[in-house]
């Protein structure tokens, strides 16, 4: 489907399906690419994952994710490097644009997120060459940060845009809604960032109340996130990337049948995800401005 070609779903949105179930279902519906997650390829191998993707038509922004990498010992920091250059490889097999790179936080015992964070700048430095090397950037995501004590500790736009900017080529940002839209930064961001460094732009809502902070993220229109004004700032900027449906939703998405998940993302996403014209998008950031005022 022509307006669906820059559209993915993450494939953690279908939880309950395999890699084949989800490349099936997707392409059914018309929708352009799948975000990959390394369980899911490991499960059937890294050569009929990428077969399989290949032959469906499909595209692959992201594969996620990279290994924690809070660990303090030399063995153990050595193991996850070793694991994450094979995620890397595992994402050049199969297509993947990039790494979605979270990289844990305080290790057990720490307390000093400052030590977590320049732990993990220095295994993402430590990965860049094998990265470069193999065509995929490493994708920092900013995660809420209510994930900054075990989950990443990267949590604001404006530090994985420095990160960036620190670590070079070869790295660049995903940019999630669910983690980002809180920010008064946010959109500043995005138009410090330009186009070149947004590797992928994650689709989903935020629930008000949200009843797990970990897995209820709202499928796109359920929330209360102002969809359209960032899609006006990404047309603004002239991005050209692609979007990403991703959902951790235990109490309601996960339960449902995939295939009504599927269509329902797609009848959702569709008006936020076409190619517009020079001239649409001219107006759509004028509207913008307009409401701004």
């Amino acid at each position: 489907m022509p307006g669906l070609s820059r559209f993915a779903i993450n494939q953690i949105t279908t939880r309950s399906w395999t890699l084949p179930e989800a490349v099936d279902g997707y392409a059914r519906r018309g929708v352009g690419g799948i975000g990959a997650w390394v369980d899911y390829v490991d499960a059937i191998g890294v050569r009929e994952a990428a077969r399989l993707i290949r032959d469906a038509g499909l595209f692959v922004p992201c594969l996620c994710t990279g290994a924690w990498v809070n660990v303090t010992d030399d063995a153990g920091l050595k193991a996850a490097l070793d694991e994450n250059r094979r995620r890397i490889d595992m994402a050049a097999e199969i297509g993947a644009g990039c790494l979605v790179m979270v990289p844990g936080s305080l290790a057990p015992g720490e307390k000093d997120l400052r030590v977590a964070r320049a732990r993990a700048e220095d295994a993402l430095a430590a990965l860049l060459p094998h990265a470069r090397a193999s065509g995929v950037a490493l994708g920092l995501e900013p995660l809420h940060p209510m994930y900054a004590g075990d989950r990443s500790c990267l949590n604001t736009f404006a530090q994985c845009l420095s990160l960036s900017d620190r670590l070079g080529e070869g790295s660049g940002i995903v940019a999630d809604l669910y983690h980002c839209w809180w920010d008064p930064d946010f959109a500043a961001g995005l138009r410090k960032a330009g186009p070149e460094r947004i590797l992928t732009f994650h689709l989903c809502d935020w629930l008000v109340p949200t009843r797990d902070v970990y897995q209820d993220r709202g499928m796109v229109g359920d929330g209360v996130i102002d969809i359209a004004y960032y899609r006006g700032i990404l047309d603004e900027i002239g991005y050209e990337g692609p979007f990403e449906l991703e959902l951790f939703s235990r109490l309601d998405w996960w339960l449902r049948d995939g295939d009504e998940t599927v269509q329902v993302a797609v009848d959702r996403c569709a008006p936020f995800v076409a190619r517009r014209s020079r001239a649409g998008a001219t107006e759509a950031n004028r509207s913008r401005s307009r409401r701004a005022r």
